[in-house]
């Protein structure tokens, strides 16, 4: 929709590092679309310039390719209950990122209608909305990241309230 994948990496960063997370965690945060974005496999080389943590963390961080976009959500929130710390911040980081571009985008767009179709796409607007809410209520389920929960949460109810 016109806004460079770097701003949403930065931003993804940017929470990690808010929320408390370590320099492994951010790095992974700053990669964590890189394995599902390239043509070839990327983690081995993750590995070897960084560390075993953090290609550990981008992998659990990847959709697959072969999944349709709800079974690749559904993964998501399933992932939520017994990925470590560290995976668990940077899926929450990426999912409010999402979140909040998603609401700056329609708060200040001119033509709301092209908000509308591109949330069409990938699941549709029940779709996305059912995702965003079903992984609010796992993270609520874990209890290292309160502040963030409460973060998520409230961007969730936000944009339920602006589509419904």
């Amino acid at each position: 929709m016109g806004h460079p994948i770097m701003s949403h990496v930065l931003d993804v960063v940017s929470l990690i590092l808010h929320f408390g997370g370590d320099e492994d965690t951010a790095i992974a945060g700053m990669l964590h679309d890189t394995n599902e974005r390239s043509k070839k496999p990327v983690l081995g080389e993750i590995k070897r310039k960084f560390n075993a943590n953090v290609a550990e963390i981008v992998s659990a961080c990847s959709d697959s390719k072969d999944d349709s976009w709800k079974v690749q959500k559904q993964k998501r929130i399933d992932l939520v209950a017994s990925v470590d710390k560290s995976t668990l911040l940077v899926l929450a980081c990426e999912v409010l990122s999402n979140i909040r571009r998603l609401l700056f985008r329609l708060h200040g767009a001119k033509n709301k209608e092209q908000v509308f179709a591109y949330l069409k796409t990938k699941g549709g607007i029940e779709g996305k909305l059912w995702y965003y809410r079903a992984f609010a209520n796992a993270l609520r389920g874990r209890k290292e990241y309160p502040e963030l929960a409460y973060e998520l949460e409230v961007a969730v109810r936000e944009l339920e309230n602006l589509i419904y």
